[in-house]
């Protein structure tokens, strides 16, 4: 028998509740913000039309995000009166009896619909989430079509069949687009301090388009401002009112080398260093498992491929590894190769001036054997 003080603790189970939802700061301050002119007629700016087809809207000193009608235009003053704070926003534009749907920011909340949720407006994870959907969907239709006893069961969602579209387009252009392409030298003269070419390489980066959706949600948590959007190919196209077809080859080709850079934590670009100097540069994050529970420690590999008129072309492989660089260079021919070794004395140096040792130095040519050196040799 149990004792009586246990059985006196024992209550009746009561059904569970369901969680409350932490709502968006953000929402709720501009619900707050635009509580007081509930019922009146107030006018909205139309600042940018985003890659979506939405646009962002200026009430006063608040900036929000919307589905204008038909016929909207960047700059134009649109009347509408608040007709509603909850859950979102609710703006009857002009004298239509159509009502509009106002957020704060971009990014919406992830439920049962969350597939259907544009690309743009989601987290940079998005694009990561939408890879893993893509190939648990692929597995699922691979069993399918192997004639599995669930097969005829078996069905790929509305996000993965339209990833699966696009990579499908990507495969049927005339070139497969591996790198981001640049469209102007990084620097204007050789020479150059290399803190311009990091800016430059930078800007090549963030400008690309390639992290266009992160930037977005940047801009939604008020970290980036609409300016910095505006160079970008995606919203240059939503502001001459195209909105590109994902099934397009060219755009295509873009999407997957989005989703190719979230999974395989890796970029490359290829372009002009200055004016006449090509040059190819990739680099790859890869994380390790720290020892003693340190956490995961950060591998980068690098690779830049260039031809000067006296070197020939060269390869450069570097690999950064808790805070210390490891070189290995391929050359033309052993004499090219020779020069690079004779000359590591000063790569050490100058990257000890910067905090960043050498730890290790390996020059060859391509038809030669390693002539791998420590960095303390000499």
């Amino acid at each position: 028998m149990l004792p009586r003080e246990l059985v006196g603790s024992v209550a009746p189970v009561t059904p569970a509740r369901a969680a409350e939802q932490a709502a968006d700061p953000r929402q709720q301050a501009f619900a707050r913000e635009m509580a007081p002119l509930l019922g009146k007629a107030i006018h909205g700016a139309v600042q940018a039309r985003l890659l979506d087809g939405t646009f962002v809207v200026k009430f006063a000193d608040t900036q929000a995000r919307m589905q204008l009608p038909p016929g909207a235009q960047v700059g134009a003053d649109v009347p509408m009166t608040l007709v509603g704070l909850h859950p979102r926003p609710t703006f009857q534009v002009g004298s239509q009896t159509t009502t509009a749907f106002a957020e704060a920011g971009p990014a919406p909340q992830e439920d049962a619909d969350g597939a259907h949720a544009p690309l743009s407006y989601r987290e940079g994870a998005a694009v990561g989430r939408a890879s893993a959907l893509l190939a648990s969907s692929g597995a699922m239709a691979a069993q399918a079509f192997a004639g599995g006893t669930e097969a005829k069961n078996t069905t790929l969602s509305p996000t993965a069949q339209a990833l699966a579209g696009v990579l499908a387009a990507a495969q049927k252009a005339d070139s497969q687009l591996s790198s981001i392409v640049g469209r102007a030298p990084l620097v204007g003269a050789p020479g150059a301090d290399p803190a311009a070419l990091a800016a430059g390489l930078q800007q090549a980066f963030g400008k690309s388009g390639l992290f266009y959706e992160s930037h977005v949600a940047e801009w939604a948590r008020g970290a980036l401002p609409l300016s910095e959007l505006a160079g970008e190919p995606q919203q240059q196209a939503a502001q001459g009112g195209v909105r590109p077809n994902p099934q397009d080859p060219a755009t295509a080709q873009f999407i997957s080398m989005q989703l190719a850079a979230q999974e395989q934590s890796q970029l490359a670009w290829k372009g002009q260093l200055w004016p006449g100097q090509p040059m190819e540069w990739d680099v790859q994050r890869e994380a390790h498992g720290g020892k003693d529970g340190e956490g995961e420690q950060a591998i980068w590999h690098s690779r830049l491929r260039l031809r000067f008129p006296q070197l020939g072309e060269l390869e450069a492989q570097l690999r950064m590894v808790n805070g210390a660089l490891q070189v290995q260079f391929a050359a033309a021919d052993d004499a090219t190769a020779g020069l690079l070794r004779e000359h590591m004395p000063e790569l050490a140096s100058a990257l000890d001036a910067v905090g960043t040792p050498l730890a290790g130095f390996d020059a060859r040519s391509r038809a030669g054997k390693p002539e791998a050196r420590d960095a303390g040799d000499d």
